[in-house]
Formats: structure tokens, C-alpha cells, sequence
């Protein structure tokens, strides 16, 4: 076989003729519109374009795009507790160990409840997972018992174990 009279050029552009010609327009098109479409869906379609920019600011900012919410919600949970009013305390408790569960559930920590999120292999990161178990018995007891007594320090330690265990899971911005 004699390779020099082989041309490259005809190799990788052939000549375009008959079926062949009709062929590759009809893939470029075909490709063209399905191209379209997808910019199509994509501009017309609000939770793609959310998705998007979510995505965006999570990656210029390093971090998850609910952080704001999540310091809300706790900021509203350590002004319940400073009431010292007990129903207050109880909610708070509450909404700590909900808001807690709900963190962990978006960053993948497997499980029904707190108890078995803190019972996974990725528990270790936390500083103090022994505290954080002993918070959530005491929602359990609780929401079991909504007249149990609850004093202000026992309050105060089950909060700050959860937001203990939310700093080490890094769900804060700055803290």
C-alpha cells in the first residue's frame, strides 16, 4: 500500500455530495434546534435560571446560598430564648433542633430524625456530638411532655451545643 498518495485533506474534509450533503445539513440543523431549545427552556424557566445564579453566587462566595436564611431563623431562635419565658424557651428548643435536623438533611447527612443524622459515619466533624445528643433528648422530652419544667441554663446549653454543632458544620458565614 503506498502512503504518499494518500491527501489528508481529503480524508478529513471530503467532498460533499448527494445523500451525504443532505445528511450533514440535516444534523447541523437538527443540532442547531436542539441547541435552541435548550437556551429556549432554560431562559423561559424560572428555577433553572434560580438554579444558575444560586449556583453562581454559592461559587464566588464559598458557601451554600441559604446561609442568610439559616442565621435568620437562628437569630430568631436565641431571641426566644432570652425571654426566659418557659413557653418561649420550649419553642425555641424546638425550632433549634428542626432547624438543626434540616441542616444537616441538606448537606447529606442520612436519617429520619437528629438522632440518627448524628449516629452517621460524617458525624465526626463535630467538636461536641456528646452535647448535641443530649439537646436533642431534651427536645424529644419535650415535644413527649410539653409541661416538663425547663429552666433557663439547661435552655441555654442545649442551644449552644446546636449552634456548636451548626458552626462546625460551617452553616454560619462568619462564625
Amino acid at each position: 500500500m503506498d502512503f504518499s498518495k494518500i491527501n489528508i485533506e481529503e480524508i478529513l474534509f471530503p467532498e460533499m455530495t448527494g445523500w451525504l450533503l443532505a445528511a450533514k445539513i440535516f444534523f447541523v440543523l437538527f443540532n442547531l434546534g436542539v441547541i435552541a431549545f435548550i437556551v429556549y427552556v432554560w431562559s423561559s424557566t424560572v428555577y433553572l435560571r434560580r438554579l444558575f445564579l444560586w449556583d453562581l453566587v454559592e461559587f464566588f462566595t464559598f458557601r451554600a446560598y441559604n446561609v442568610k436564611l439559616i442565621e435568620k431563623d437562628w437569630n430568631k431562635i436565641k431571641k426566644r430564648l432570652l425571654t426566659q419565658n418557659p413557653a418561649q424557651m420550649k419553642l425555641a428548643m424546638i425550632e433549634a433542633d428542626l432547624l438543626v435536623k434540616d441542616v444537616l438533611f441538606r448537606i447529606g447527612y442520612p436519617g429520619k430524625d437528629l438522632a440518627e443524622q448524628l449516629e452517621s459515619p460524617k458525624a465526626d466533624v463535630f467538636s461536641d456530638i456528646d452535647a448535641m445528643k443530649e439537646a436533642d433528648r431534651l427536645y424529644r422530652q419535650i415535644v413527649r411532655d410539653p409541661k416538663i419544667p425547663l429552666d433557663y441554663q439547661t435552655a441555654k446549653t442545649a442551644i449552644l451545643s446546636f449552634e456548636q454543632g451548626l458552626k462546625d458544620a460551617r452553616a454560619f458565614r462568619n462564625k
